[in-house]
């Protein structure tokens, strides 16, 4: 009974501090009260290699990424009834074991961690300024150079909505937007990065069409879309593009995630798979042309073979995506350390579901994230078991 109880608690206080260590934000919650008896994070974790050689230490509050030279994090904390804060960037140079500051983000709402993009040794992310409950808060697109330490910010939209998302097609970055104040338009923009601009290259009318998520393809990308048929049921399409913004196809994938809900832990019925597939979208990305891998903000995550329209796996919200460039995997977040034999991370490799071998260190064996980057740079936060009812965090980093 007593570790159920320490369970529960523990993942109760989890939620309230993930989205400060590395965690995704849930749009709409509201944060659940402190009490003395919570667990506590300490100041400061520990950076390691795969073989738990110590590399160096950040913030534990950071909000973590996998780049190729390092780490990039965020450290943002709002305080009691305050709506915006200032938001600092920073990155780890697992080459010279620096901690650097990049820039600060004043009056920062949200960021958009899941969306961030690493292309051409620069490192990509979006957040609104202002308080996301306004109608008009500015989308910006914060670019930063680790190299040159230095920070930017490009407006995108006026009417900026959270949860937004980007991808890099063709040496470009692609934004996706839910235009605010009334405009009932989500837009795609492309940003330049060569001259620094950035266009509308889509539209959809929201009224009929809601874009859930935007991923790179091999020549081309991506748009997942809901399409909203009012007084009937909505249905979810993948809908492919070329590099020119002309659509090449689109593709139902509404029955075959409603089967993958349906047959997964956390949904019960088809109403209730159609409310998930409503919900936005953490995170999307299509492997090999073939694989989509889905999380939402609330308990479903998929991966489904587009071509089969089999489902290789559902899970609940226990599991997350990985973030970064790289190749996405499923891992399990862990809570239990009498429950947990090893980590759970899960890939795909030739069309095959292939779990990647990973041993933490005794001292911190259980899973809370995990970010690849484009050029095999894996980063793995675990923490201890929390039996003083205080946990401390630590990060493994390597390259493949």
């Amino acid at each position: 009974m007593f570790k159920k109880l320490l369970l529960l608690i523990m993942v109760f206080a989890f939620m309230v501090v993930y989205a400060g260590c590395g965690g995704k934000e849930n749009p709409g919650g509201d944060t659940p009260d402190q009490t003395p008896d919570i667990p506590t994070v300490k100041d400061k974790m520990l950076v390691v290699d795969k073989d738990g050689v110590r590399l160096g230490e950040i913030d534990s509050r950071a909000n973590c990424t996998a780049a190729d030279a390092g780490i990039f994090y965020s450290i943002f904390e709002l305080a009691e009834y305050k709506p915006t804060a200032d938001a600092e960037y920073r990155f780890f140079s697992k080459e010279d074991k620096t901690d650097v500051l990049l820039g600060t983000f004043e009056n920062q709402g949200y960021e958009a961690s899941y969306a961030r993009t690493e292309l051409g040794g620069r490192i990509y992310t979006l957040a609104v300024q202002g308080a996301v409950s306004t109608e008009n808060v500015p989308l910006v697109l914060l670019a930063f150079d680790p190299a040159k330490r230095t920070m930017k910010a490009f407006t995108v939209s006026e009417n900026g909505f959270p949860y937004a998302d980007m991808t890099a097609v063709n040496g470009k970055l692609l934004i996706m937007n839910h235009e605010m104040a009334g405009i009932k338009e989500d837009r795609i923009y492309e940003f330049n990065p060569a001259d620094e601009t950035i266009r509308q290259v889509l539209s959809f009318s929201s009224d009929t069409d809601s874009l859930r998520g935007i991923c790179a393809a091999e020549e081309g990308f991506y748009v997942l879309r809901l399409k909203i048929n009012n007084g009937g049921e909505n249905e979810m399409f993948v809908d492919l593009y070329d590099k020119e913004y002309g659509k090449k196809s689109e593709q139902s994938v509404n029955e075959a995630m409603i089967r993958a809900l349906e047959n997964g832990p956390g949904v019960t019925g088809r109403q209730d798979a159609l409310n998930e597939l409503g919900m936005y979208v953490l995170q999307f990305t299509v492997e090999d042309g073939r694989y989509m891998f889905y999380e939402n903000f609330s308990v479903s995550r998929v991966i489904l073979d587009l071509e089969t329209g089999e489902a290789l796996l559902s899970q609940d919200d226990m599991y997350s995506v990985s973030t970064g460039n790289g190749k996405p995997v499923l891992y399990r977040m862990d809570f239990d350390p009498d429950n947990v034999e090893a980590p759970e991370i899960t890939g795909v490799e030739n069309g095959k579901l292939v779990n990647y071998a990973f041993k933490p260190m005794d001292s911190h064996k259980l899973v809370r994230a995990v970010s690849r980057s484009n050029a095999g740079t894996w980063l793995v936060m675990t923490s201890d078991d929390a039996k003083a009812f205080s946990w401390t965090l630590a990060i493994h980093l390597w390259t493949e």
